[in-house]
């Protein structure tokens, strides 16, 4: 993104009332994980980091795809600048929202006292695409049975 902004021209540090929002959460969400550790139960402050992480990264995942149809349209240099940036980062964000939520889902079957798959199968797997974490998710059942 700080290329991207070069490249356009823009300002990186400035606060935007959108950008003052995303800061906010961002915050509310590192709060919420440091109360959890407060509480004094490691594995329940684990849950609730797993959870922050994939609310991050579920909005980060939605900010590159829209990118992405933002290129679709735009012309020219802005294109350009546009596809630079999102082909650098688009699959290394899939992955990692699709490794967070396998996390999360294994960490909560665990704590919920079912047999769970650590490292998740999306890890495992080293997943990178949407299909493989489908697949990925199918095959758990068989990868906890090896276990």
């Amino acid at each position: 993104m700080q290329g991207l902004f070069e490249t356009l021209g823009l300002d990186p540090e400035t606060q935007t009332p959108g950008r003052k929002v995303v800061h906010h959460i961002g915050a509310s969400l590192v709060r919420s994980m440091e109360m959890a550790l407060e509480a004094g139960q490691p594995a329940a402050a684990e849950l609730v980091a797993a959870e922050c992480v994939v609310h991050a990264e579920t909005k980060d995942h939605l900010n590159w795809e829209l990118l992405g149809f933002a290129l679709k349209s735009a012309k020219g240099e802005l294109r350009a600048a546009l596809k630079e940036a999102h082909d650098e980062v688009e699959e290394q964000d899939d992955e990692h929202l699709y490794h967070t939520k396998g996390w999360s889902r294994e960490l909560w079957i665990h704590a919920l006292g079912m047999p769970a798959v650590l490292p998740p199968p999306e890890e495992a797997k080293d997943v990178k695409t949407a299909i493989g974490a489908a697949r990925a998710r199918m095959a758990r059942s068989s990868m906890r049975k090896a276990s």
